[in-house]
């Protein structure tokens, strides 16, 4: 399912957050680390059970190397249709900052008709919301603090999405939050919260939070705060320095991936 948002907190001072929720209770990423770009990879199988029949491809949430920021999230899955973390990919491959990343995004769906999803992203000057429903895109920009969860706002809710009992409450709790934070501690306590018993932002119900992530921008490189397992039981938080453009080396991405809280973070994505 997954709770995202974006928060400004200061100039050149911006960072993006996501709660990954998901079919079981443990899951390993894989990571994409190139100079250009860094994702962790997608999953088309997020309500499945077996490890092994995982399908893999776009990223779920990353960074490239002009500091623009952006994640997912769903809100429902159609046969014959590509997966919305190939948007987020792209948005990352092709953007320079958060307006050719919308271009880039929305010719991507004027293509072929994709899943249905919530993308949020943030640069230096702006932030967007890109609702994406089939071959439909919803733009909003946001001017401040900004949260979402598993429903169309613009496009506005279907009855038929995959999650129509936990991500009105998530959003508006996310949002809430939100708009108090004042630091990134802030952000930490959100994604561990439980305002709304298990259908909090640290999610156990029907789906299990199994990765929290914010993705910081501050002064030309961008940080990632990454923790694994369920945000409430307060997991080792890891702070990695995150290998783009110039910080990019074979010794920087290889340490990267080395503190990385995935067992499955030393192989190509």
């Amino acid at each position: 399912m997954c709770t995202t948002g974006v928060l400004r907190l200061g100039a050149d001072d911006y960072l993006l957050f996501k709660n990954k929720d998901f079919g079981r209770t443990h899951f390993d990423d894989r990571l994409v680390t190139e100079p250009e770009v860094f994702g962790v990879r997608g999953v088309t199988t997020w309500a499945g059970t077996d490890p092994d029949l995982d399908q893999f491809s776009g990223f779920s949430i990353g960074a490239n190397e002009h500091g623009l920021l952006c994640c997912d999230s769903n809100v429902r899955a159609l046969e014959g249709h590509a997966n919305y973390d190939e948007l987020t990919e792209i948005a990352l491959r092709q953007g320079r900052d958060v307006d050719s990343a919308v271009a880039a995004v929305q010719e991507a769906v004027e293509s072929k008709p994709y899943l249905w999803a919530n993308l949020i992203m943030i640069d230096a000057e702006g932030a967007a919301a890109v609702e994406v429903r089939g071959d439909r895109t919803k733009v909003t920009a946001l001017t401040g603090p900004a949260a979402r969860s598993n429903h169309h706002i613009a496009l506005k809710p279907h009855p038929d999405n995959d999650d129509t009992v936990t991500t009105q409450r998530r959003l508006a709790s996310a949002q809430r939050r939100l708009k108090q934070a004042t630091g990134i501690n802030d952000v930490f306590a959100l994604q561990r919260s439980h305002d709304d018993g298990d259908t909090g932002i640290c999610n156990h119900q029907g789906y299990e939070t199994v990765y929290s992530y914010v993705l910081r921008h501050r002064a030309g490189s961008t940080s990632l705060h990454v923790a694994q397992g369920r945000p409430c039981t307060d997991p080792q938080r890891v702070e990695l320095a995150v290998p783009l453009g110039g910080a990019w080396s074979p010794v920087a991405t290889a340490q990267f991936r080395v503190a990385y809280p995935s067992a499955q973070a030393m192989r190509d994505g």
